[in-house]
């Protein structure tokens, strides 16, 4: 009955996957109408706001009036407004029905509450949830047959929170919420993993343990492709004591898990010793020469994550287990404001805007100032921007701080690839190193050293003179020690191709050069492990790719190999 339910659920998100795809085409025949009409709905929704008579939005009758009478913002303007609402008040920034507010990470700062309209709420839904199964459909179709049953390794971990005003979670963590009762039908983990209650447990464990002993697991699902990436490296270190556990159908003695929560999970296993045999038989032959999954699970056949951008290195160390065949849906570019671009097919690195999910303008980051702000009319292919956002939730020509850039369009509708934020930008002596250009380098420095790295984060150190970059990498393999010394030298000229600015500069002595240490093994989930016991929902943690303050120094630095 299970299996016929999930199956039921399945084709449901992709009828629904499917429908928004097709909207989608529609809207973006319209998009110049669509961004317009957005924009006159909000004010006439939000006119009566505090926030709209602060700003006169009863005065707004076109794009050009919005933009002349309504002020860019930043997150400081919604703060008060926003903790009222968390607390029940209504009508301060938009008159829309609010039931959820999002939470980002606390990763890069300060957390931020962002309220969710329903509007929103049910374009998180559609795209985040049911756009993924659409394109599965429809690769499958182009194979010449339906999508299969859906039951997949989920490494979500959704939790949340109550207020007076609604519940507070991360915007990931909003889909699965709506359908909870019905998320273990098309899930591996059992609720007490999928909806965890704050306990502290070993995740990677379970969720393998429980992924690995279910021969029809059809896919693999996560937010970002760090943490899929990060549990089947998990995996290829502990497979022994997985296949140990899974013939005796037991949980490991040594995980972490609450007993509560032990004895509640331990019901629903039993001993598998032909499963346990399966598994070890694969994984003894090794995890270089054929990609571990198909080997394991040959019934998973696609994925979803965010593995584009500054995720792009992290995606690629994931083929080794994957293989280069399994098709990837790239989610989308979103963040905890607002659902803003998804592809529209599988394996696509181009997402497109949403012309129905905000109001969207466009700063080329070459132009000081923000006069004469672009529109979607307006882009360049191949051009970056800063991209300001209206959402449908009560934030208003919002500096959101990212980068992005145009790589193309679709009828009416840019398509877009997030490049990075603009506080991301490393910065010694005026050389401006993009966080995607990091990510390029590092890149081609494992190429070019033939290792594989679990992690990288770039330390602009200023304490020396002249200040120089410090690269810190967290390696799969031990190093030795006569390669560590021809890291330096490689990473100089790594920086030097990726950059004009930088040879000049060093050889000016305005730069100092640079340096390469290397990282305790773990360290990178450890770092994990702090931000989730202050609290960080995991789902939204992303890789730490600049060290921007003192306390991330102190914890990297205290990691370095001795």
């Amino acid at each position: 009955m299970a299996n016929i339910l999930g199956y039921i659920l399945s084709s449901y998100g992709g009828l629904v996957g499917t429908c928004e795809h097709i909207k989608l085409n529609i809207y973006s025949r319209k998009g110049l109408k669509m961004q317009e009409k957005t924009v006159k709905r909000l004010m006439r929704w939000n006119k009566s706001t505090v926030y709209g008579k602060l700003h006169n939005f009863s005065e707004v009758k076109s794009i050009e009036d919005y933009q002349r009478l309504v002020p860019l913002s930043t997150y400081a303007d919604y703060d008060e407004y926003v903790w009222r609402m968390a607390e029940g008040e209504r009508g301060l920034i938009t008159n829309l029905p609010v039931r959820r507010f999002t939470e980002s990470s606390g990763s890069t700062g300060k957390s931020k509450l962002v309220p969710l309209s329903f509007w929103a709420e049910w374009v998180a839904q559609c795209f985040g949830f049911s756009a993924p199964i659409g394109c599965a459909v429809k690769w499958f179709f182009r194979k010449g047959r339906p999508l299969p049953p859906q039951k997949g390794l989920l490494t979500a971990e959704t939790s949340w929170r109550k207020m007076k005003g609604g519940t507070i979670s991360c915007l990931s963590s909003i889909p699965l919420l709506n359908i909870r009762p019905l998320v273990p039908l098309f899930a591996t983990s059992p609720k007490e993993v999928l909806f965890p209650d704050g306990s502290d447990m070993d995740m990677h464990y379970l969720k393998l343990r429980f992924a690995l002993i279910n021969k029809k697991t059809s896919y693999l699902g996560t937010i970002f492709i760090t943490t899929l990436e990060s549990m089947f490296f998990y995996m290829e270190e502990n497979w022994e004591m997985l296949c140990d556990d899974i013939e005796k159908g037991i949980i490991n003695e040594n995980v972490n898990v609450p007993e509560h929560i032990r004895k509640k999970l331990e019901k629903k296993l039993k001993p598998m010793p032909k499963r346990a045999e399966e598994l070890r038989r694969e994984f003894r032959k090794g995890f270089d020469e054929s990609p571990i999954v198909p080997r394991i699970l040959p019934k998973v056949e696609w994925l979803y994550g965010m593995g584009t951008g500054a995720l792009s290195l992290y995606a690629k160390k994931l083929r080794r287990y994957i293989g280069e065949e399994m098709p990837i849906h790239y989610l989308g570019y979103t963040a905890t404001e607002a659902f803003m671009a998804v592809p529209i097919e599988l394996n696509s690195f181009e997402y497109v805007m949403l012309p129905q999910n905000g109001f969207y303008e466009f700063r080329p980051v070459e132009q000081e100032g923000y006069d004469n702000l672009l529109t979607i009319k307006d882009l360049e292919p191949g051009k970056e921007y800063e991209l300001i956002l209206t959402n449908m939730s009560g934030f208003y020509r919002y500096r959101i701080e990212d980068v992005v850039r145009c790589t193309g369009y679709y009828h009416q509708v840019p398509k877009i690839t997030f490049c990075y934020r603009l506080n991301q930008i490393a910065n010694i002596s005026g050389e401006k190193i993009s966080q995607m250009a990091f990510d390029e380098m590092v890149e081609n420095l494992s190429e070019e050293m033939d290792d594989l790295y679990i992690g990288y984060s770039i330390y602009p150190d200023r304490s020396t003179s002249p200040g120089h970059y410090v690269l810190l990498l967290e390696t799969a393999s031990p190093v030795s020690e006569e390669k560590k010394a021809r890291y330096n030298e490689a990473f100089e000229r790594m920086l030097c191709k990726g950059n004009v600015s930088v040879e000049p500069l060093i050889k000016s002595g305005a730069l100092g050069h640079p340096e390469v240490k290397f990282l305790r093994h773990g360290t990178y989930d450890d770092y994990r492990e702090v931000l989730r016991k202050r609290g960080a929902n995991l789902n939204q943690v992303k890789p730490i790719k600049v060290i921007d303050n003192d306390e991330k120094k102190d914890f990297f630095f205290s990691h370095i190999e001795d």
